[in-house]
Formats: structure tokens, sequence, C-alpha cells
């Protein structure tokens, strides 16, 4: 599915993409921007409905390996989807049309997984491990915005989210040391991330 829409918002389109989700997950695959590729079974799956004001809103978020490791192998572009070639950034009304339809929950989102993770790293730089409720409630939130990730750097944020539950893994395990080693990566990453993409 696709986060960027040409045609109208009515309910019976969003059926129809629902279907077309349907039936490519029932063939092993998934629509991620452009590409078709071959994925198995999800490592984690989760719906939010939510009513703010006079707004419902529904996010469905999963995450699934792809099965080959050859990337350039699972990956298929789909002809009559090849995008269009674009001279110079995106500009401001690409990105408000990129960003239409989008819940708000998102930019929150965002701020409580900076706010967890800061925690987190005091925590491991005073040798430490988080506790299993900040352990689990930055996980959540880490999962539940791969929802809202684009798909020019979704594979930095799956990536992002592999290091820091490796960093979560050695902490538990009393290896401090190496916790802040991968804790390290995660925040190197970030800013690699934030400059390459915005």
């Amino acid at each position: 599915m696709s986060a960027q829409h040409n045609t109208p918002n009515t309910l019976e389109n969003i059926a129809s993409e629902l279907m077309a989700l349907a039936e490519d997950l029932t063939q092993g695959k998934l629509r991620v921007g452009n590409r078709l590729v071959a994925i198995g079974n999800p490592e984690f799956i989760k719906t939010k409905q939510k009513i703010t004001d006079d707004t419902a809103y529904f996010t469905l978020s999963f995450q699934a390996p792809l099965l080959d490791l050859d990337r350039g192998a699972t990956l298929t572009m789909l002809d009559h989807e090849k995008p269009a070639r674009r001279t110079g950034g995106e500009g401001k009304y690409d990105k408000e049309l990129r960003l239409k339809g989008r819940p708000p929950e998102g930019k929150k989102t965002k701020k409580e997984i900076a706010r967890l993770w800061k925690d987190v790293c005091k925590k491991l730089e005073q040798g430490q491990p988080p506790a299993p409720a900040e352990e689990k409630a930055l996980v959540s939130a880490f999962e539940g915005y791969t929802v809202f990730s684009e798909p020019s750097w979704q594979d930095d944020w799956l990536a992002c989210l592999t290091i820091l539950q490796e960093a979560l893994a050695w902490a538990r395990k009393g290896d401090m040391p190496k916790a802040l080693e991968y804790a390290a990566e995660v925040n190197r990453r970030t800013q690699t991330c934030h400059q390459k993409h915005k």
C-alpha cells in the first residue's frame, strides 16, 4: 500500500486497496513504494484504532523479513508504477501532498521515542539496564512508528530497530560496554539518516 494516493478518498477505494494488499500477502509479497518484495511471516503486527475529536483513525503496522538476503533479486519494479524522473529536491507542496492524510500521532510517537531513548541511554551510561517497562515502551513506540516511515528510509529505520534491540539485549545480559556500543551505533545511524533524508 502506498502512503500517497491519486484516487479520491472513498471507503470503496480504501477497501479496494486493502483487498489488493490481502491478495499480495497471500502470495507472500508486499508492495513497498514502487517495489514488489517477497516476505516471510511477520515478526510483529499491530493495529490501532483511535477517535480524536470528530476524526477516526485506523493504523495497521507489521514488520516482515525479506525472504532473499540478496535484495536486488527480490525487488521487482512494476512497469506501470515506475516513478517519474524528478529534478531538484522535494518542494513544500510535494511534502504537504506526501503527508496529507497522515494521522497526527506520528509526530507524537517520534517525540515519545526520543524521550524514551534519552532515558534509556542515561541508564546505560550509568551502568544500569532499563526497567522492563521502559524497554517495552521504547520497542513498542519504535515498532509503532514503522508505519510512518517513508519507502526511501524504511530499510534504515528497520535496521536501526534491530540494532536498538541488540543494545537492549546486551543491557539485559549485564554487558554494558557492548550495550553502549550498540546504543552509539543507533545514535550514529539516526544522525546519518536525518542528514540523508531531511
